[in-house]
Parts: structure tokens; C-alpha cells; sequence
């Protein structure tokens, strides 16, 4: 990559499995092992984030409603359990009373076990359910 730029791309082919190649040059450049694979499915979007571990959380938050405070209160209670690398994150509302929020991250970054984690999403104003899930390999 020559100095100034802030990209590099190449075309690759898209075939089926559980694996994805990336030119050597590349990973070379990212000097990770693993790399979460996100499908953004409104827009058909590929996004590959580089990791550390094969252990990623996903979380999604489904609202009630939405209050003013929701994203003060999601933010601090991210700082009480040291979670500071948010992976990606996305949120919708379909209507006033059906928002979600997502986001994934890598687990072993958390100074309280992922179940406190749960209980404290739990008590944000609007929130009416948290799921954790392990992303399989």
C-alpha cells in the first residue's frame, strides 16, 4: 500500500462455506487469527471485523419505547462492566413502540460475567428483553 492511502481492495469471488480467504498481503495487514463476518441484511452488505479470539457475544436489545435517555443509560452501563470495543452496532425502530438495538463484541473484555451483563441491560428504561448469544464458528 503506498503511503497516504487508506484503502486497499481487491475483487474476490463469493462462493458457499465456512471459510473465507483473504489475499496474503492482507492478512498479513490485519495480524489477526479470526475475523467476525457480519451480514447486514437491509442493505446485503459484508462487513469483516478482526479479532482476537473465536469468542464473540451477540447482543440485541428489544424496546418497549424508546426513551431520551436510552442511549446515556446503554453507555453507562457499557462503562460499569468495561465494555469499550463495541465490534458493530445497529438499531431500528419500526414504529414507537418496537425498537431494537444490536451490537456485537468480544466477551473477555468484561470485568463481570456475561449473566450480570444480562441484568444490568435489564434494567434500562425501555428495555423489555436482552439476548446474549455466543456467535458460533
Amino acid at each position: 500500500m503506498s503511503k497516504g492511502n487508506m484503502t486497499k481492495a481487491k475483487v474476490l469471488k463469493i462462493e458457499k462455506g465456512d471459510s473465507i480467504t483473504l489475499p496474503s498481503e492482507f492478512v498479513d495487514m490485519i495480524g489477526h487469527t479470526y475475523g467476525l463476518v457480519i451480514l447486514v441484511v437491509k442493505d446485503g452488505n459484508v462487513k469483516l471485523y478482526p479479532v482476537d479470539s473465536d469468542k464473540v457475544i451477540y447482543l440485541k436489545l428489544v424496546i418497549d419505547k424508546l426513551s431520551k435517555s436510552f442511549l446515556e443509560e446503554l453507555t453507562e452501563a457499557f462503562m460499569e462492566v468495561a465494555l469499550e470495543e463495541i465490534l458493530f452496532t445497529s438499531g431500528i425502530c419500526q414504529a414507537a413502540d418496537e425498537c431494537y438495538y444490536e451490537c456485537y463484541f468480544t466477551p473477555k473484555q468484561l470485568n463481570v460475567e456475561v449473566s450480570n451483563l444480562q441484568d444490568r441491560l435489564q434494567d434500562i428504561t425501555g428495555v423489555k428483553q436482552v439476548i446474549l448469544e455466543e456467535v458460533t464458528t
